[in-house]
């Protein structure tokens, strides 16, 4: 049997491969948003990307009870492209480089655990993904489009004869990002919730009464925590997928605990 490696040694490890997930993460930053998507004119992705968001939460009109509200993007500073280009670099790199971060994690993790926790982390790992990105698209499809949408409704401004709602690009992509990522670190909730189950650190025995009221409260604040619209009805859009994966969690996990007993 080798030598138990001391507490700094461990922490030496951590640091390089930190290191190293750094590394990456900042050659994809660099690299990877300006590799084109379109091979017939130079459109890359570090300009496709923003672009998308701002197609989805901010069209050209909106019309409301026969009226139509025209959306007007504006930036506040001179330097607000060079943020929208990084904020996309940033994002770019996040999501390429993200496999081999996770890889790092648990690789450094690894030879501290038994077979049967590295079966259970491999999968473990997969459903999160598919979890985040489960989150990602609800926020992308549902939760940003509408929320702009409630507040382009409710702070327009009359021009003459026009209704007109003006907004920063910047602001946009900015509050866009920070929601979609908070939306798909959300739905991770779920899987540790099923984990607290299955290693009996909590005990929720059925879906009814007190447990039902719980788990409803809490991920209605949570729904209300990733939709800031002020209706509540983002939050209504959240809630029900939401809460849903949150039922199957304790499903699965009370059914996988009875049958390891």
């Amino acid at each position: 049997m080798g030598k138990e490696a001391t507490i700094w040694e461990h922490l030496e490890e951590l640091l390089i491969r930190l290191r190293k997930a750094l590394l990456v993460f900042a050659i994809a930053t660099l690299i990877v948003p300006f590799i084109p998507v379109s091979l017939s004119s130079y459109k890359p992705l570090i300009y496709v990307v923003p672009q998308f968001i701002l197609d989805r939460v901010a069209p050209d009109t909106i019309e409301v009870f026969g009226h139509v509200i025209e959306i007007k993007l504006a930036q506040a500073s001179p330097f607000g492209g060079l943020k929208i280009l990084l904020y996309s670099a940033i994002l770019i790199g996040f999501i390429v480089s993200s496999p081999y971060i996770a890889y790092q994690i648990y690789a450094f993790i690894e030879p501290a655990l038994y077979p049967h926790e590295k079966r259970w982390l491999l999968v473990g790992g997969f459903v999160a993904v598919i979890l985040f990105l489960t989150g990602v698209i609800v926020a992308l499809l549902a939760v940003l489009p509408f929320t702009y949408r409630i507040m382009f409704i409710i702070s327009y401004s009359v021009v003459g004869d026009k209704l007109i709602a003006f907004a920063d690009p910047v602001d946009i992509l900015s509050s866009a990002l920070l929601i979609t990522v908070a939306t798909g670190v959300a739905f991770e909730i779920p899987l540790v919730i099923f984990f607290l189950i299955y290693l009996g650190i909590i005990e929720i025995k059925s879906l009814t009464g007190t447990y039902m009221r719980y788990l409803l409260i809490v991920s209605a604040i949570i729904a209300a925590l990733i939709s800031p619209d002020p209706s509540g009805l983002g939050m209504i859009l959240v809630l029900v997928p939401y809460y849903i994966l949150i039922v199957i969690a304790v499903i699965i996990a009370n059914i996988l605990k009875s049958r390891r007993k």
